[in-house]
């Protein structure tokens, strides 16, 4: 802070020493009039430098320090810069008046007509700066808080956190990053919603309408896992994550509603929606759901009956299967291979599947519910949340294909149906097919990453972890074949 009033102070010590150099005869001058002007530029520095240091004085101890501590509000630039102006020209008027023996009134009376054509020339920007002041004033929106700014009754608008108020404009930090300036006039003109008063945590709904026929017993927890997982996301605020509850009941079928709470300093309420709607949509598609349609456009198909998935047919296991990328190069066949060799585990909320350092020889794709892995950095004693798991993720296939210990803890966050598939299943397969290493070798290799180098990422480079990726891929495949010749050799 004394370096930011370096200026001013010696600004005003260069004054106080001509003027006493002045007083005490020390510097003394043959020309009068020159003694005089030196003495009014002694006196007006000496002003305009206490002016200077006043105004510093108040920026750097009562806007930075005083007002945060004991108001607890950051004040806006435009006030900061409102009060500065005044008191600079309160400093020039007694400066003129005490130095110059100007009389100020007669000052403002000889530039009044000039002020009118400069306020004709600048009425944008003097526009500007008066609704900057009724925005200071009414305080529709402070400093940090998120707002969304609609222009002639618009749906959509600027959306933001509001950075600075100034004397020309207000800035927006949108939720993608930008900066977005935006003249006060146009701001005082705006439907401004202020999404952070009373409280910035606000309350929303959306329902999804589902076939008359099916069980809530059956749908109640494909909703809740969505949920779960939304909320796991950090998309939806709260200690708990959204309830889904009927709502009502018609022509259409039945009404879940979901009540979700959103935090825009967190996540904002567009992307939150996006993430919502798109866990609902990945959990009912593997639930075999889906919304029925509007009885007006589509009569025939409103009224056609859906199928849930049944997690112990052969069939849904096999359809399953399909849509895991480590299994889509197999034919349908031996995906039917592989079901008749698993088996349906139903795992309750909180359990531990696996866990880290255990020895492994099967793995798991998860059929319903919401799983989180759980990795421990180098030299760390907790274990971090490193991913999560939804209907049609796999895990444990690294011990499966290469022998190697589990790396990672993956624990339910709701209850689970899980297809646990072991080794022995999948082994007839390589034998039958060894181009089956590269293609799941590819698969793995992103799995591997997001457990063994997600685990060192916190004290590794960018560069060292694309290179650990990069030999995890190459050496995957051969340690995947090396480890099924080794199961069947004699």
């Amino acid at each position: 802070m004394l370096l930011s009033l370096l200026p001013s102070l010696a600004l005003i010590g260069l004054a106080l020493a001509v003027l006493a150099l002045l007083r005490q005869g020390w510097l003394s001058l043959d020309n009068a009039d020159l003694l005089d002007v030196l003495q009014r530029l002694a006196a007006s520095s000496l002003w305009i430098g206490g002016t200077l240091l006043l105004i510093r004085l108040l920026d750097k101890v009562v806007w930075d320090r005083i007002a945060p501590r004991y108001v607890h509000v950051r004040i806006p630039q435009l006030l900061r810069q409102v009060v500065a102006v005044l008191l600079f020209l309160g400093g020039v008027a007694a400066m003129l008046n005490q130095a110059w023996g100007m009389a100020v009134t007669a000052l403002l009376a000889t530039t009044g007509v000039m002020g009118i054509v400069f306020g004709l020339a600048l009425r944008n920007i003097l526009a500007d700066f008066f609704s900057g002041i009724a925005l200071n004033m009414e305080q529709p929106y402070r400093l940090d808080d998120f707002v969304m700014l609609r222009r002639n009754g618009r749906r959509e608008g600027v959306t933001g956190i509001v950075r600075e108020i100034n004397w020309r404009s207000t800035r927006l930090l949108t939720p993608e990053e930008n900066l977005v300036v935006i003249p006060n006039r146009i701001a005082a003109s705006s439907t401004i919603e202020n999404l952070s008063f009373p409280s910035p945590v606000s309350e929303n709904e959306l329902e999804v309408t589902l076939e008359w026929s099916l069980d809530p017993a059956f749908v109640e927890p494909v909703l809740a896992a969505a949920m779960v997982e939304t909320w796991a996301m950090g998309a939806t605020c709260g200690e708990q994550p959204p309830k889904c509850r009927i709502s009502k009941l018609d022509g259409a079928g039945v009404t879940y509603k979901v009540l979700y709470m959103i935090d825009p300093r967190r996540r904002p309420k567009g992307p939150a929606r996006h993430t919502l709607l798109s866990c609902l949509h990945r959990h009912l598609r593997h639930a075999g759901l889906h919304p029925v349609p509007s009885m007006e456009g589509h009569p025939q198909e409103a009224l056609r009956p859906q199928r849930p998935v049944d997690y112990d047919a052969p069939a849904d296991q096999a359809a399953c299967l399909a849509q895991v990328r480590l299994f889509a190069p197999l034919s349908g066949d031996e995906r039917l291979a592989l079901v008749a060799a698993s088996t349906v585990r139903r795992v309750d909320k909180g359990a531990a599947v696996v866990r880290s350092g255990d020895a492994g020889a099967s793995m798991f794709v998860v059929a319903a519910g919401v799983l989180e892995v759980l990795v421990t950095p180098p030299g760390g004693s907790e274990a971090r949340r490193s991913g999560l798991l939804g209907p049609g993720d796999m895990f444990g296939e690294m011990s499966l294909l290469t022998g190697a210990a589990r790396s990672a803890t993956v624990a339910t966050l709701c209850p689970a149906v899980l297809y646990e598939i072991p080794h022995v299943a999948l082994a007839p397969l390589m034998q039958q097919r060894p181009a089956l290493a590269d293609a799941m070798s590819k698969v793995v290799t992103a799995h591997q990453a997001r457990d063994a180098v997600a685990a060192a990422a916190a004290s590794d480079s960018d560069t060292a972890i694309q290179r650990r990726k990069s030999t995890l891929a190459e050496s995957l495949a051969a340690r995947i074949r090396a480890f099924f010749a080794s199961q069947t050799a004699p």
